[in-house]
C-alpha cells in the first residue's frame, strides 16, 4: 500500500512538473514598461501565437495542410503543429483550426480574423446581446460567430484533452478572431471540466468584446490567464467606442508601444480594464490600420490576399 501510495504521488508530481515545463508563462508586472531587449520572451510568444492566428485567417485546409496558406504557414512554429480540425462555416460566418503541438505540449485553438468581405458584417453587428448566466452583454456579431462553431470545437477539444492529459490548451486569434478567441475560451471553460486549469488565451488586435459587466465577469474567470496584445496605434483595439453600449476591454493588456518592440503592461482595473497609459493613450485620429497589420512583423505581406475573398 505504501509503495502504491508513493508511486501515485510520484506520478502526480511528474504530471504537474511536465505540465509546468511544457508551458512557460511570461512573468509580467502590471504598470511596468519593458525595453525591447528585456521583452524577448514575450516577443517569442507573440510571434508564435500570431503565426497560428494568421494561419487560421488564411483558409488553411486540413486536407492540404500547411501548404494551403502561403507565407502565413511558412514557419517551424506552424509546421510543428499537427492539424486536428479546420472549420469554415458560412452561416454564421466562422473559420478556424485546432492543432496539436507535441514539442511544446499544447492544444492550439485559433480563430480567424476579418479575412472575408462577409466578415465585415459580423464586425459591424455592434448591438450587444445578453451573455447567458451574467448581467453582461457582448458584441452580437462575435457571439453569433462563436456559437456557430461551438459544438464542433467543443467535441474535438473534449477528445483531445483526454488524449493529451498533460497538454495546455491555448486559444489564440487576431482582430475579429481575437474577440472570438476570448469569448470561446470563456464559453468552453464553463462547459468542459478541467479546462479552466489548463487554459491560456492570447489575442492580438482584439476589438472590444462586451460591456463593463461582461469585462468584470471575464476578468474574474480568465483575466489571470489572458494576454490581450495591442500594437502601437492600432485603431481596431479602440473599436467599438467606449460610449457605445458601454463597451469595455478585459485584462490583461500588453501594449507593444514601439516598432522596436518596447512593451507596457497595463494595470488591472476592476471597473474597466483600460489603462490610460497603454494603447488607449493614443488619440483615435493618430491611429493607422497599418499597426493592425504589424504585430512584430506579423501577419506576413501575402496575408492580404486572404482578406479580399468572399
Amino acid at each position: 500500500m505504501l509503495r502504491a501510495s508513493r508511486l501515485l504521488t510520484l506520478l502526480v508530481f511528474a504530471l504537474v512538473a511536465s505540465l509546468t515545463a511544457a508551458y512557460q508563462d511570461v512573468e509580467l508586472v502590471p504598470g511596468r514598461r519593458y525595453q525591447a531587449s528585456e521583452a524577448k520572451p514575450v516577443h517569442n510568444l507573440v510571434r508564435k501565437y500570431m503565426r497560428y492566428s494568421t494561419a487560421a485567417s488564411s483558409f488553411v485546409d486540413i486536407d492540404r495542410g500547411w501548404t494551403s496558406c502561403g507565407l502565413a504557414c511558412n514557419s517551424p512554429d506552424v509546421h510543428d503543429v499537427v492539424l486536428n480540425l479546420t472549420w469554415h462555416v458560412d452561416i454564421p460566418l466562422s473559420d478556424g483550426l485546432i492543432g496539436i503541438h507535441t514539442r511544446d505540449k499544447e492544444i492550439v485553438v485559433a480563430w480567424a480574423g476579418t479575412h472575408r468581405y462577409r466578415a465585415l458584417l459580423t464586425d459591424m453587428s455592434v448591438v450587444t446581446a445578453p451573455y447567458i448566466g451574467t448581467e453582461g452583454n457582448v458584441h452580437s456579431g462575435f457571439l453569433e460567430s462563436v456559437r456557430g462553431a461551438a459544438k464542433v470545437v467543443e467535441t474535438h477539444l473534449r477528445k483531445l484533452m483526454i488524449d493529451y492529459p498533460d497538454y495546455m490548451v491555448v486559444f489564440t486569434g487576431h482582430s475579429k478572431g481575437g474577440a472570438e478567441t476570448a469569448l470561446s475560451a470563456l464559453d468552453l471553460v464553463r462547459r468542459i471540466d478541467g479546462l479552466r486549469q489548463r487554459v491560456r488565451v492570447w489575442t492580438f488586435g482584439e476589438p472590444r468584446l462586451g460591456d463593463t459587466h461582461f469585462a468584470n465577469v471575464y476578468n474574474k474567470e480568465l483575466g489571470a490567464v489572458t494576454y490581450r496584445v495591442t500594437s502601437a496605434a492600432d485603431p481596431v483595439v479602440a473599436m467599438p467606442p467606449r460610449f457605445l453600449f458601454d463597451y469595455c476591454h478585459h485584462n490583461l493588456e500588453i501594449w507593444i508601444s514601439s516598432a522596436e518592440g518596447d512593451i507596457y503592461v497595463g494595470e488591472n482595473f476592476k471597473e474597466c480594464a483600460e489603462d490610460p497609459r497603454a494603447s488607449s493613450s493614443v488619440d483615435f485620429y493618430d491611429r493607422s490600420i497599418m499597426w493592425h497589420k504589424n504585430y512584430l512583423g506579423l501577419p506576413p505581406l501575402d496575408h492580404a490576399a486572404a482578406e479580399f475573398s468572399w
